[in-house]
């Protein structure tokens, strides 16, 4: 009996001792310093071993938040409450705690922290076995860097807020509101339109060693996938890429996202090519409307726009061809570029197919511009004159034409017109022939081309045709009608310029010899 007793007991003391190893051994992993993500140390290869499809407290236990200078947090030493109050983390990273003065926690854990104190008092013989906890009362504001992509690049220090952790994870202390990833994104004024918003990392500092967070906003956009909001901490960089290949509908989506750019910030751009304006403009997301190619640009903010197809609010090529006066009639719309100069250096250019939302109505083919973009309108090689009428009564074409009616007519001078106008409806605006004068079979019709020169062609007037390129032609912006005299004016000035001389004569004979009859009756 006295054998199995001792057995018995060595099995019991075997058990306990296994038990406390474990217990320990628990409470020793959550101590050490956590280990990279990876055996890589470079922070330019993503990496793929932790997914960020995890949920945030996973994260939150990868990366728990490690005390610095600004932090306030409030110590608790168990039945000691001399000692227990709230104590600010001081410049050089040193809580400053009565009997021990100086602690160094800067870069270590709550719980690492909690450890550290309590050997210290136990250290310096000044408590025996001590629980001390301690709490996060105030974090410091934490300062990023966001580069790439992102309308104002540079460094932030951002705040925490009160109210509840962010971004749907946790933050680790109850009642505190971390920053998340778009709440920074939003303190920089927005992602640009170039944007890889599938591919954005957040570069993460822990311990001594470089980690690569991936995010993926598109998923967060299209399955509102809270994960990819992430929670950041002090010191991270948020790194966003270029696009390679713009996809207009994917841009569309991102452009009303909360953490797209800020479309009521003014953009410069310049505008080249087949416009009636050519050079720099700033645009805002406010509509722009032009009543014609003589009044000044305004902006209408309190205009109403139901069409889908104007994208009001967005800054779009579209719309900046409108600033600049719309389209000259020898626009190339099929092979409209917008040439872009991304954060790398490198150009970048989209190619814009006006005709393709004039027929099927895609007003995702319609490019959104950002700042620094060069939108450039080609000369077509051939122009279809069906195809002219069509683009004339475009939003993006000009609201009105000058054209120039002289001549034989009732009221010559400068006519604004509207697009797509006629050789005879711009006769009418001029109040038609002058019928004693006008030679009424033919006009001549100047046009100032953009290379510098000047053609001039001869139309049969009909008043009974349509508008064809023979005798009823559409006219394009400057455009010179010119009535001829008839033949019988020609020869009645002729005559008057010859007999006016003798009929100056005549008169002044005829009243001189009235003059010295009136002397004689007197």
């Amino acid at each position: 009996m006295q054998k199995i007793y001792y057995s018995t007991t060595a099995l019991v003391l075997l058990m306990f001792n296994l038990l406390s190893c474990n217990v320990f051994a628990q409470e020793l992993a959550q101590r050490q310093p956590l280990k990279p993500l990876t055996g890589n140390n470079n922070p330019n290869t993503v990496n793929s071993d932790y997914p960020i499809s995890a949920s945030q407290d996973s994260l939150a236990q990868r990366f728990p938040y490690t005390l610095d200078a600004g932090d306030v947090v409030s110590l608790n030493i168990f039945n000691v409450p001399e000692y227990s109050r709230e104590y600010q983390v001081l410049v050089d990273g040193t809580l400053n705690l009565p009997l021990i003065n100086r602690v160094t926690v800067a870069g270590l854990t709550l719980a690492e922290a909690e450890l550290l104190i309590s050997q210290e008092y136990v250290s310096q013989g000044l408590l025996r076995d001590p629980i001390v906890s301690i709490d996060l009362t105030i974090p410091r504001p934490i300062t990023i860097a966001m580069v790439g992509e992102i309308r104002t690049p540079g460094s932030y220090s951002i705040p925490f807020e009160t109210g509840g952790s962010g971004g749907g994870g946790s933050s680790q202390t109850s009642g505190k509101k971390f920053p998340t990833l778009i709440s920074a994104l939003q303190l920089g004024n927005g992602i640009n339109a170039s944007a890889d918003i599938r591919n954005l990392r957040v570069e993460r500092n822990f311990k001594g060693r470089e980690y690569i967070i991936p995010v993926n906003l598109w998923d967060f956009l299209q399955n509102g996938d809270l994960q990819q909001n992430i929670v950041l901490r002090d010191g991270d960089r948020i790194i966003i890429p270029s696009a390679q290949n713009i996809d207009p509908a994917e841009v569309l989506r991102t452009a009303t996202a909360n953490f797209s750019a800020n479309l009521s910030l003014p953009i410069s751009i310049s505008i080249v090519g087949e416009v009636n304006r050519p050079g720099p403009y700033t645009l805002t997301g406010d509509d722009v409307k032009a009543n014609n190619l003589t009044d000044e640009l305004s902006f209408d903010s309190n205009r109403v726009i139901n069409s889908e197809q104007s994208l009001a609010g967005i800054p779009t090529a579209t719309r900046a061809i409108k600033t600049a006066g719309g389209l000259t009639a020898k626009a190339d719309i099929r092979n409209i570029e917008v040439r872009r100069t991304l954060p790398s250096g490198e150009d970048q250019t989209i190619k814009v197919n006006l005709w393709e939302i004039l027929q099927t109505g895609k007003f995702t083919e319609d490019a959104i511009l950002q700042n620094g973009d060069r939108v450039f309108i080609p000369t077509a090689e051939s122009i279809d004159d069906s195809e002219v009428r069509q683009v004339a009564v475009a939003s993006f074409s000009p609201n009105t034409i000058n054209v120039s009616v002289i001549g034989e007519v009732k009221d010559p001078g400068l006519k604004q017109l509207p697009p797509n106008v006629s050789l005879q409806q711009a006769l009418l605006q001029a109040g038609g022939f002058n019928n004693r004068r006008a030679n009424e079979a033919t006009a001549k019709l100047i046009r100032l081309n953009p290379n510098g020169t000047v053609t001039e062609r001869m139309v049969k007037i009909d008043f009974s045709a349509p508008l064809n390129k023979e005798n009823n032609p559409p006219l394009l912006n400057n455009d010179i009608v010119f009535i001829e005299r008839s033949g019988f004016a020609v020869v009645s000035d002729a005559t008057s310029q010859v007999l006016d001389p003798f009929a100056q004569i005549i008169g002044l004979i005829a009243n001189t010899a009235l003059i010295f009859e009136r002397f004689d009756n007197n």
